[in-house]
Order: structure tokens, then sequence, then C-alpha cells
């Protein structure tokens, strides 16, 4: 990108032009600007949180029985397994970080608005109108295993609608973070977030592109064709990539530049090779492209990954661990640098006084890290055959209820703690008021603790009892414990499946606890007022007022660089150079 597109966009192309916004509440419904949308999707995705949480509690609640359904009958349990898919990855994942990088991304590469900010706003409106149609098919017994045939083919529209929606606001906020940064800031000068943000979204046009062809195939196959592919019951084997690893991965980059913002902000030091900090979030979203290993978590892969060909699942694994593990060793490489360099203030953010935004951080990249290095583990088991998987009827792990363990660990775990940092940490500049930290810590602990127990169990019981293969066709998929082990594993499995049904309790209380702290602090005003910039942060948005006035930014600071609070205390001067040049320099003046 020239310096001439990035001044002409940044002085208010059209690309981010937008109207004045209404001040009123009618405003919401035609809003254009970032911060409203941003909001939007942010609230919703936290009920879409509890909706998916509630239904995988009914979910576990069967499963925790190895007799029969206790909670829900044969007929509904496919369609609430779904849902929950469905609640959890399209409703609250995805939304929940594309909502904070539509507020944040603008902000932080100094663009005046979001870019086609119209567009934007079609993207949230157009998931909340697919999602109500999604619920209603459910209801209506669609989706995958569904009984009314519309109901099956309206279920495939919504999540079509779905899609299409999550990559228009996907797009928004990669051409925002490519052609409107401000003058002089180039890519490897922009903030973690933002960068994450761009790999994300880059990631969720190629995959969801891929699951979006693959569900008009499949529409089309149920209404009009021979139904070779299985018909209501062969959906879930075309599109089950989407909610499973590798391609999970792709959804928690984001975390990964929270856990950046924060752990950097935390060191008051920028990392000494930012290109490597770059390159490690962008190997975590290639290697965690799901379509690529599509033909291994099908049952008609199974012979292909149990031969040679299994490598490629095992090297997908160990690329995204590869990608976690260098972000965190660099990061922890800035916070150790730091920790002799003195505190500016008594109200910044450190590892000394470490807040709820700090601790949910630090606890997001770990359970990430965990996640690759257990997924690399279950990949070379199946590979290898270790233990006799995949042989004389004991399903590879893939099949098994291992899967659902690293679902928990990643979407409840990264991806619950990874929101919940961002949401104490922007807090104040979306909404102009701090979250309770007491409350905070509250939340954390029974998200974490809770998504430990949800992994615990399913994980185990996939390693340790003898779980045939299952067939994608039959009608209760895999995940009844009660129909997957012999009779020497049921107690075992309905055990470790109380476990994880706990686990599912707590996270749901924690989830709760954020949606009540969000109210309190934030709609009843009872969080306190805050400054521009209440943790001493380090990139561009804590300039900015907190929060920002509606409408597209009047006047815009003129940035070179990704950290221009940092380079405010180290060069005097808070607009030039970057941060890593000024504190290199800074460094070789002798003392």
């Amino acid at each position: 990108m020239t310096d001439a597109t990035t001044e002409a966009t940044h002085s208010g192309g059209s690309a981010g032009a937008v109207p004045a916004e209404d001040p009123t509440a009618f405003g919401w419904l035609n809003t254009a600007d970032h911060k409203r949308i941003g909001r939007l999707f942010i609230a919703c995705s936290l009920l879409f949180a509890l909706a998916g949480a509630i239904a995988d509690l009914l979910v576990r609640f069967d499963l925790a029985s190895s007799s029969d359904h206790t909670v829900l009958n044969a007929d509904s349990f496919v369609q609430v397994f779904t849902f929950t898919r469905d609640a959890l990855v399209f409703g609250m994942l995805i939304p929940l970080f594309l909502g904070i990088a539509i507020y944040v991304v603008p902000l932080q590469v100094g663009a005046p608005n979001i870019a086609f900010g119209r567009a934007a706003a079609l993207s949230f409106w157009g998931w909340l109108v697919s999602a109500g149609v999604l619920v209603g098919a459910y209801i209506a017994n669609g989706g995958p295993g569904g009984g009314f045939s519309d109901g099956v083919d309206l279920h495939l529209l919504a999540l079509a609608g779905l899609v299409i929606s999550l990559l228009a606001g996907a797009i928004c906020v990669a051409v925002t973070t490519l052609t409107m940064r401000a003058p002089g800031m180039y890519m490897d000068r922009t903030p973690p977030f933002a960068w994450s943000a761009l790999v994300t979204a880059s990631m969720l046009v190629v995959s969801l592109g891929v699951v979006l062809g693959q569900i008009v195939i499949l529409y089309i196959e149920h209404r009009y064709g021979p139904r070779f592919l299985g018909g209501n019951y062969g959906i879930w084997s075309r599109i089950d990539w989407m909610y499973r690893t590798p391609q999970l991965f792709i959804y928690v980059v984001p975390v990964l530049g929270v856990v950046a913002e924060i752990m950097l902000a935390a060191a008051r030091r920028w990392v000494f090779e930012p290109l490597a900090l770059y390159f490690t979030m962008g190997l975590v979203g290639l290697f965690g492209f799901g379509a690529w290993a599509n033909f291994g978590i099908t049952d008609e892969g199974a012979d292909i990954v149990d031969g040679l060909e299994g490598i490629v699942l095992v090297g997908l694994y160990a690329g995204a661990l590869a990608g976690v593990s260098g972000l965190l060793a660099l990061l922890g490489f800035t916070l150790w640098q730091s920790r002799n360099r003195p505190r500016p203030r008594s109200g910044a953010v450190s590892l000394t006084r470490p807040n709820t935004a700090v601790v949910a951080a630090f606890g997001a990249g770990t359970l990430i890290a965990v996640a690759a290095l257990v997924g690399l583990i279950g990949a070379g088991v199946d590979w290898l055959q270790i233990a006799g998987r995949g042989v004389d009827g004991n399903a590879p792990l893939r099949f098994t209820t291992w899967v659902t363990g690293q679902q928990s660990l990643l979407i409840y775990g990264a991806g619950l703690l990874g929101g919940l940092a961002a949401l104490h940490w922007w807090a104040p500049k979306i909404w102009g008021r701090r979250l309770s930290e007491l409350a905070g810590f509250a939340s954390l602990l029974a998200i974490g603790g809770g998504a430990l127990l949800a992994w615990l169990g399913p994980t185990l019981s996939g390693v340790f009892t003898e779980q045939p293969q299952f067939v994608y066709g039959a009608p209760l998929l895999t995940t009844r414990y009660a129909d997957q082990v012999d009779d020497t594993g049921a107690s075992a499995a309905e055990g470790l499946s109380i476990v994880g049904t706990i686990g599912v309790v707590i996270v749901l209380v924690g989830v709760a606890l954020v949606v009540l702290n969000l109210l309190v602090s934030v709609a009843m005003r009872k969080g306190a007022a805050t400054e521009a910039d209440p943790w001493d942060g380090l990139t561009p948005e804590w300039l900015l007022p907190s929060p920002p006035p509606l409408g597209p930014a009047a006047a815009l600071p003129e940035l070179t660089s990704g950290t221009p609070l940092l380079d405010a205390e180290l060069n005097g001067n808070g607009l030039n150079g970057t941060g890593a040049a000024a504190e290199r320099d800074a460094e070789e003046v002798p003392a």
C-alpha cells in the first residue's frame, strides 16, 4: 500500500465516510458507527454464550446417565447437540471477537470509522436475523437429524445467512486494517490486536467460504436431489469440521492479540522482534485452517488418516503449537526484560498488581498452548495407532468424546477467558466505565475452573474407555457415551461425564457473572468512570477519550507507530518513532 493511498483514506475517504449519528435510541437501528455496531455484537454474543452453555448442559446431563435419556429424548438429542455447537461458535465465539475488533481496530490504526460502515451494520443485523431463524428451525424439528424436511432446509438457509453475515464483518475489519491506517503506520507497526484481527478475518474469508459452498451443495441435495450425501443425517458429517480443531484455532487467534496487548502493557516494553510476534499469530491462523483436515474428521477419511497421510493432522497441530509457543515465549522474554523497570504511576497495569484482564489473558494464552499440545498428542496417537486406536472397533481419538474435550478447552477456556480479558481491558474505552474487579475475578475462576473440568471429563473418557467408531449417519451421532462404550466401560464413562457436566455448570455461572457485571457496571452505571488511559496502555486507542464520541472522529492523532504512548515515555514525543526503535535507542544511551 502506498503512502498516498493511506493518506487519502485517513483523511476521510469514501470507505470510512458515514452520515452523522442519531443520538436517540432509534439511532441504534440505522447506525453505521463502528462503536455502536461493536457494542451490539458484544452484547448479543454474550446472550448466545448463555444459551449455548444451557443447551450444552442439557446434553451433558443426558450423557451423565448410562441407562437412557434423562432430559432429552432420542429425537431431540441430536438437535440440541448441534445447536450447542452453532450457538457457541457462530453465536458467541466468532461474533464476540468480531464485535471487539469492529470497535477497537479503527481506533488502533487511526481510522475515522470502520471500512464500509453500512456493510458492517448489515453484517450485524444479518447475523442477528439469521440466528433467530436458526433457533426457529431447531424448534420446528429442523437441523441435522431433524424430522421436518422444511425445517432442515430452513436450518441450512439460516446457517448460510450466519456465514455470509460474519464474512461481511470480517471483510470490513480486514479492509480497515489494510487500507485505512494512519499515514506512516505500516503493517509491521500495527498494534498486536489489529494484526490478530487481520489474520482471523483473512482466514475466515478462506474457511467460511469453503463451508458456504458446502452448505449450498447440501441445500440443493437435500431439497432437490437424490440425497446421496445422507439426507438430514448426512449434514453433520460435512460441516462438523467448523466446530472442532484445528479450525477452532482460527477463531481464537484474536485471543492471542488480546494476550499480547495486555502483556506488553504490563511489561511497559515492546518486543525485541515485532515481525516474529506477527509471524507467530499468522502461523496459528494458517495451521488452523480446518478445511485442510476435512478428510481426516469424516468417516470416509478414516482409512486415509490412519495411513501415512495422517502426518497432515500431526503437522497442523504441530504448526499451531509452534505458533502459540513462539508467541508466548516472546511475551515471556519481554516480561523478563522489564522485571526491574519502574512503574510510571500507581494506576498502571503490571504483573505485580495483576487485575482481571492480566490474569485472564495469561490463562487464555496458556489454555491455547495446552489445546495445541493435547491435539498434537491425540493426532500422533491416531496416526501411529497407539494403544490399538483405530483397530478392532476401538475408535481413533478424533472419533470419540476426546473431541468434545478439545472444544471445551478452546471455546469455554481460551475463548471465554480471552473475551473476559478483552472486556475488562477495553471496557473503559467501550463504555467509559471499569468493570467490577471482584465480579471479574469470580467469573475468571468460574470460567477457568469449569472449562478445565468440562475438558477433563470427556477427554479422559475418550482415552480410557473403549468407544467403538461411530457412523455419522447414525441418529444419535457419536457423543452419547452410553451408545459408545461397552459394558465394562459404561460406568467409567458415566462418572467422567459427570465431571464434564459439573464443569459446564460452573462455566454457566461464570458467564452469568460476566453478564451481570456488565449490567451493573455499564447499564446501571455503577462502574467507576475512567480517564482516557486508565491502564497506562501503549496503543493509539488510549490517546482518545473514553468512550470516544459517536460518529466519525473529527480529529485523529498523527501516528507513525502502534505504540505512541510508549514512544512518549521513551522519546518525550508521543507521536514520532516506533516503540521498538525508540526503546533500542534509549538503551544505547550511556548511563
